[in-house]
């Protein structure tokens, strides 16, 4: 970790200000408004160096004045340095790889930074050249003052002028990180390029996956965000429509780098530049690179679900009739009125980059036939609607000749934005990373409606349901049937574009052999609603520091980590995909010991969903509950259902221990039976699940509450570093944990049952480990290993005998015996070692054939009298070999004896009746 004197060095208070959202009065010298207490007047003065501050209202506190260490801690309200100090690793991107000294040097700056704090310095300087170009004075003092406009003079005294790489004058874009604002890289635009060589633009730093923006802060409250291709494209909207937020690809390769998902819930625009094809003869001849990376990036946005339009630069053509290429040279040719008219015209056609015109050069986003083409042309989109041409009337003009007037007609109140197949993986391919043998073919069909807004609304369908004008009502009204399926026809000549693979899975997941963080909108489920509880879900995010905020309150709201292990356990759920496995989890507590309460604050903190015994009456709810992800899911008071559905619950609970494909329905709907699941009550059926669960007492171990403004668990970002690792490192690390776990268990190495729930416990213990990694918190924090041994062996101790069917069978049996309804020959032994003589076939056929034991006849994981007598011997319950005895004047053979004493030890106790032996 840097330093205290690294980070003074490094962190500007205004900038650090900035991010901790502190008000400025008017002014450029202003101070700053104090966030603990009104002032009329800024009381925060940050000294000319940008490195140490003082309330001027007398704060009382001891970090009311200093450096950004006592900056953060004092505007946060963080009490330990340590914390501030990560805090300040976390919001400014700096590595924590290197341990320094506290007398070493400050780290060196990286070449970005070094030329972005030099082109800053001299930011000014830019001015002439941009307004040159018709950027405004507004427009460029709001970019130097974000910092993200700056001004290169430096030329290399190695490299003659006029060779590549001797420099020059140059406007400075100046990259920064999103949510850190840490310098990324610096892009140079010479004015002069012969004297560096004809070289027109250099690059300083990360240039893929990496945009520019004029200042990231304005992104969050944008209704409308456009993408453009350089930064002075971007400039040039800024000074068409000073409120509009621009964001520069700096290379079209960057359309496929990068992650467009911060963009959902925004309406984009797409102004690429406006190229002609290259000439007969060029290797790359037809070809129109910014239309062509524009279509990519539509087909991105689509996917994310995010609705977008095509500026439409048909007109975009100079006096004498040639075309304008970029953003820039409009600006100069038209002027920013005319501009901001021109960005607002939007491409009509129904099929985006295709063009309804005969004649258009370049190459065609897609090929449709001359029946298609000839239909194609009389359909009109907007934003949300479409429109067809029904007819043309014919009207006189001044000079006496026809002219054709085209007659709108409204068709359906939605715009079709993709029909697209997809691919999704098939269960196995998904939780394994195998390839893939049994992949199923869908169509996914966005479509953007008004009340829905800039988000598109996705529906998957079959074949069959293409055509079927009642599934597109569900999107909103079509007025004419009709032409409506024949707009549809020509769409499913644009299947191919946009086709993609996808897996149907909410969480992390295998698809083509990586892994993955999955989330609700990456899926393509037939019925959403019922296949997968989360279908809608996107994970929460936030930084680690929240991480270690949320850990450490779990860790302190109950003793010995009672209320942590739930949560442990429900974010390592999503390591199914790598260990094939994951327990479900029971949290045991008595009347008033804060159980809802926690449970309540665990689905807040990770985005979890709690049923209610009501909503699980059902089998079909149950499936419905539990499929198609690993982000666990909770069963509230399961013991109070009927036993059906009790029996149905926990037999399911078997399937997904691991995963399990069914399918339902008539057109065979598929569902992958997967996700952890708590269950909570104050007495949890779970006998028969004992080596498949973990648990957690929460009885008199209740403390402080936590805090009720306390943040959400970055779930996405933990995700992120799940998926960097590799399957046979989280596997080698599993088996070096169970090691640690069946040596400090009870367990004996012949109890099977014991063994697997310490693998269980071992799980758990390997996800605390990799928490630990994820948020920089030392592993022996609160004890949580030692904790956690001592809940497994409890665990294993007490149930040492309900582990076991014969046990669950044999309490029957003798409840049946005692209650006098056992109507089959039996025995009691009182001579030497009292026995109890009885056929083992005898009790499976009076628990089958009695009405009032058919539920838990149902539920017995045995039914076999084979098999039942055969963990009775392995138990070492049955004594000796069969016998034979008189009982009620017939003679009986083949009885089992079964001493009291050994049934004692597995909690078995009879009540013996005098029985009269002949």
């Amino acid at each position: 970790m840097a330093s205290i004197k690294e980070l003074q060095n490094r962190i500007d208070l205004h900038d650090l200000a900035d991010r901790l959202g502190l008000k400025r009065g008017k002014g450029a010298n202003a101070n700053y408004h104090s966030p603990h207490h009104p002032d009329k007047s800024p009381s925060i003065g940050i000294k000319k160096d940008g490195r140490s501050f003082v309330d001027y209202s007398g704060g009382d506190s001891p970090h009311s004045k200093g450096s950004c260490i006592d900056l953060i801690m004092w505007v946060q309200g963080i009490t330990d340095i340590g914390e501030a100090m990560s805090e300040l690793h976390d919001m400014y991107a700096i590595p924590r790889d290197k341990k320094q000294q506290p007398d070493d040097p400050p780290a060196e700056k990286s070449l970005a930074e070094f030329i972005a704090d030099r082109c800053i310095g001299q930011a000014l300087e830019v001015r002439e050249y941009l307004n040159g170009r018709g950027i405004s004075d507004l427009v460029i003092d709001r970019a130097i003052k974000a910092k993200t406009l700056g001004f290169n003079s430096h030329t290399s005294k190695k490299v003659k002028s006029g060779e590549v790489g001797h420099g020059g004058p140059a406007a400075a874009f100046i990259v920064r990180h999103p949510t850190t604002n840490a310098v990324l890289s610096v892009d140079l635009r010479f004015l002069d390029p012969a004297i560096n060589g004809d070289v027109k633009t250099q690059s300083h730093g990360e240039k893929f996956g990496v945009l520019w923006c004029s200042d990231w802060k304005r992104l969050k409250g944008a209704a409308r965000v456009y993408i453009v291709e350089s930064a002075t494209n971007a400039l040039s909207i800024e000074t068409a429509d000073p409120k509009a937020v621009v964001i520069a690809l700096r290379g079209l390769g960057n359309v496929d780098l990068c992650d467009w998902s911060f963009l959902r819930g925004k309406h984009v625009i797409i102004c690429l530049d406006n190229d002609q094809p290259f000439a007969d003869g060029h290797k790359m001849a037809g070809h129109r690179p910014g239309p062509e990376a524009a279509w990519k990036l539509i087909e991105k946005m689509v996917s994310l679900n995010i609705g977008a339009m095509l500026v439409d630069q048909v007109d975009w053509k100079d006096e004498d009739d040639e075309p304008i290429n970029d953003v820039n040279d409009m600006l100069k040719d038209i002027g920013p009125e005319k501009l901001r008219a021109a960005l607002d015209k939007f491409e009509p056609w129904l099929i985006p980059g295709l063009p309804a015109e005969a004649g258009t050069q370049g190459k065609k986003r897609v090929y449709l036939p001359g029946h298609d083409f000839a239909q194609y042309w009389k359909f009109r989109v907007r934003t949300d609607f479409t429109n067809y041409i029904g007819k043309t009337e014919e009207k006189d003009g001044e000079d006496g000749e026809k002219i054709k007037t085209p007659i709108y007609m409204d068709l359906a109140g939605f715009r079709v934005a993709s029909l697209s197949r997809v691919s999704v993986a098939s269960a196995t391919s998904t939780m394994t990373g195998d390839p893939d043998n049994q992949p199923a073919v869908y169509f996914s069909v966005s479509v953007q409606t008004p009340r829905h807004g800039p988000v598109l609304q996705r529906r998957v369908m079959q074949d069959e349901q293409l055509h079927n004008i009642d599934g597109w009502k569900k999107f909103g009204p079509v007025w004419n049937p009709g032409t409506f399926s024949r707009m549809v026809n020509i769409l499913e000549r644009t299947a191919d574009l946009g086709a993609r693979h996808a897996a149907n899975f909410v969480g992390l997941a295998w698809r083509d052999g990586e892994l993955i963080v999955n989330e609700g909108p990456d899926c393509y489920f037939t019925e959403p609603d019922k296949q997968c509880p989360y279908h809608n879900l996107t994970f929460p995010t936030g930084t680690k520091r929240e991480a270690r905020q949320v850990i450490t309150a779990f860790q302190g709201t109950f003793k010995r980590n009672a209320a942590l292990l739930p949560l442990v356990w429900s974010l390592g759920g999503h390591l199914k995909a790598l260990l094939g496995f994951w327990p479900h989890m029971m949290i045991q507590s008595d009347k008033g010991s804060g159980k809802s309460t926690l449970i309540k604050r665990l689905e807040r903190a990770i985005g979890m969903t709690m049923f209610s015994g009501q909503s699980l009456q059902t089998e079909f709810r149950l499936l419905t509950s539990i499929s198609h992800t690993s982000h666990p899911v909770g069963w509230e008071e399961l013991s109070a259902r009927r036993q059906e559905v009790i029996d149905k619950a926990v037999g399911m609970l078997q399937e997904n221990y691991q995963y399990t494909v069914t399918r339902r329905g008539t057109d065979m709907t598929e569902y992958l039976l997967a996700a952890p699941v708590l269950l909570a009550g104050e007495d949890v059926p779970v006998r028969s699940l004992l080596g498949k669960i973990i648990r957690t007492d929460l009885t008199g171990k209740k403390g402080p509450m936590m805090p009720d403004d306390l943040p959400r668990f970055p779930v996405r970002s933990w995700l992120e570093f799940l998926a960097k690792l590799s399957k046979a490192e989280v596997l080698e690390r599993y088996r070096q944990v169970r090691e640690m776990c069946l040596g400090a268990s009870r367990a004996s190495g012949d109890d099977d049952g014991a063994l697997r729930m310490s693998g269980n416990y071992a799980a758990v213990f390997l996800s605390w480990q990799l928490l630990c990694e994820y948020a920089g918190i030392p592993p022996d924090q609160g004890d949580f290993d030692g904790d956690l041994f001592e809940t497994m062996n409890r665990h294993i101790g007490e149930t040492s005998a309900d582990r076991e069917p014969w046990v669950w069978i044999m309490e029957t049996a003798l409840s049946e015996i005692a209650a006098g309804r056992f109507s089959y020959p039996h025995a009691w032994e009182t001579v030497g070692e009292p026995r109890l003589l009885v056929r083992t076939s005898h009790i499976m056929d009076h628990i089958s054939s009695s009405s009032a034991l058919r539920e838990k006849w149902n539920g017995l994981p045995v039914k076999s009298d084979r098999v039942f007598k055969k963990q009775m011997i392995n138990a070492g319950v049955i004594d000796g070999e069969p016998c034979e005895r008189t009982i009620h004047n017939r003679r009986v053979s083949n009885l089992q004896a079964m001493p009291l004493a050994k049934l004692e030890q597995f909690g078995l106790f009879a009540t013996p009746t005098s029985v009269k032996e002949d």
